[in-house]
């Protein structure tokens, strides 16, 4: 092969590398411009999309899902019941023999709905609604025994949704919250309050604390309508700090003419979160209940008997990782105090007052106490638990909502136990707070004086009582409650 030849084909070959690179070089530029071109329209429908979305808001920030949510939860509860009660007279003077009151399947039904919006920037609303029935009625006839003062002949207002009743829907609280009033740490809050099942009965409900929303569960446990005005203040020693200062009316007097007209039953409250952290909480309140009613609030109430004070305090403790499990405990004191004005039951000079009978109508001081318990074992999703309470012969509070068929337990003048279990079937959550779970419980009271959680006439001793002693409701002696519960949460 000639020179002249061997050098064409080294041009030749140089010449087809260098077209080979030309069109790598080439579709690897276009390769760049298409990506690109998919980037930059991208962007675009992005911004269209926000564009689109401003539009069909009027011109508004785009919303975010959560500015409404949705709750609640259904509970089926079986219920076998004893209550025994010694020979005593009645008002009327008729004599009563020792008796027994019991219910072998009492079964009840409860639908709790709740709903929570945000409609603005620190603004929040928060409802509740209840519906909850006897199985086999649509009265409260069933479960509404007469023997004591907060499970009289009917449920009422503060009771309405915590009481077996008609079945129909009611309001347990429906309320608006307005935060950083003033560039501050204060707000304000209006409408029917979160005034039940308060800490730390939350315990026994397997519920989280209402934090500074809540109230001190052996003080108020109330459907009441008020207003709150509070503030929490960043204060590095305590965390969780929050004082409000809370109004609620028990009674609405409506129109009524003459100087001996009725007034309306009001409460003022100061209360305060002391401490919050996910493991340690301490409240404090102090109220007054003022111009108390003489009886159900309803058409049949006739005058004003007096005012009643309370004051007390609890501290709730989780201590983790304890074993194989975590353990809460708690602890809960209040005392009460009783101001009669000197007028009788039905503006009758023969009837009983304010934790009064006869001529003799003095003030009156109580004390209730509340400690308890629960060991939560992570690995079997069991929980169990035990409580006990203590009201003296004169304790007084506002507990008459109470999740208690018999009667509200922390109102109960003597002692009352109870013992439960909890076991959630372990389902995969789909619902935001999805669960299930059973109970199984046995409450045991032991009354030591009459008249628990009612306000009018003089608390006598169970033990001493006389056949031929008067009674406004029926002196119990002792009752007991076995009760089972399914329930669903969602």
């Amino acid at each position: 092969m000639t020179r002249s030849s061997r050098s064409l084909r080294v041009i030749a070959h140089a010449v087809g590398v260098f077209s080979l690179a030309l069109t790598a070089s080439f579709a690897s530029a276009q390769a760049d411009d298409l990506a690109k071109k998919v980037d930059q329209l991208s962007r675009q429908v992005q911004e269209l999309r926000g564009q689109m979305s401003s539009s069909t808001s009027g011109g508004e920030a785009e919303r975010k899902p959560e500015w409404i949510s949705f709750g609640g939860d259904l509970r089926v509860s079986h219920h076998v019941l004893r209550a025994h009660a010694p020979a005593y007279t009645d008002f009327s003077g008729n004599p009563q023999p020792a008796s027994m009151t019991k219910n072998s399947s009492l079964l009840t039904n409860r639908l709790g709905f709740n709903i929570n919006v945000k409609p603005a920037e620190s603004v929040s609303m928060h409802i509740r609604m209840l519906a909850y029935k006897t199985f086999g009625m649509q009265d409260s006839g069933a479960s509404q025994t007469g023997l004591f003062g907060d499970r009289d002949s009917k449920t009422f207002d503060g009771t309405s949704g915590h009481i077996p009743a008609d079945g129909n829907v009611r309001i347990d609280y429906a309320y608006a919250t307005v935060k950083d009033l003033f560039g501050t740490s204060a707000w304000f809050s209006a409408g029917r309050r979160p005034s039940t099942g308060g800490a730390p009965t939350n315990v026994r409900d397997d519920r989280e604390v209402a934090g500074a929303a809540g109230i001190p569960g052996l003080l108020v446990d109330y459907a009441f309508d008020g207003a709150t005005l509070g503030a929490a203040p960043e204060i590095g020693m305590l965390p969780g700090f929050a004082a409000k200062l809370c109004y609620g009316r028990a009674f609405e007097s409506g129109y009524r003419q003459g100087s001996a007209a009725m007034r309306d039953s009001d409460m003022l409250g100061v209360s305060m979160l002391a401490y919050e952290t996910p493991d340690t909480r301490v409240d404090v309140q102090y109220q007054r209940g003022f111009n108390i009613m003489d009886g159900i609030p309803g058409p049949t109430v006739a005058t004003n008997l007096g005012d009643i004070e309370n004051f007390g305090g609890s501290v709730l403790q989780t201590v983790r990782d304890l074993g194989p499990g975590d353990l809460t405990v708690f602890g809960s004191g209040a005392a009460s105090a009783a101001h009669p004005n000197g007028n009788r039951y039905g503006g009758n000079a023969a009837m009983p007052g304010l934790m009064c009978d006869g001529p003799d109508c003095r003030n009156k001081t109580g004390m209730g106490l509340y400690a308890g318990g629960r060991y939560d074992i992570r690995k079997t999703r069991t929980k169990v638990g035990a409580e006990y309470n203590y009201g003296s012969k004169d304790w007084i509070t506002f507990v008459p909502a109470g999740d208690d068929i018999w009667t509200s337990k922390l109102g109960t003048r003597g002692n009352v136990y109870e013992v439960y279990a909890i076991q959630d079937i372990g389902r995969a959550p789909i619902a935001r707070d999805g669960r299930v779970l059973f109970r199984l419980g046995w409450q045991y009271y032991d009354f030591k004086y009459t008249g628990t959680n009612s306000w009018v006439g003089t608390a006598k001793s169970i033990s001493g009582l006389q056949a031929n002693q008067a009674q406004m409701t029926v002196p119990i002696r002792n009752a007991y409650d076995i009760y089972t519960t399914f329930e669903v949460r969602f």
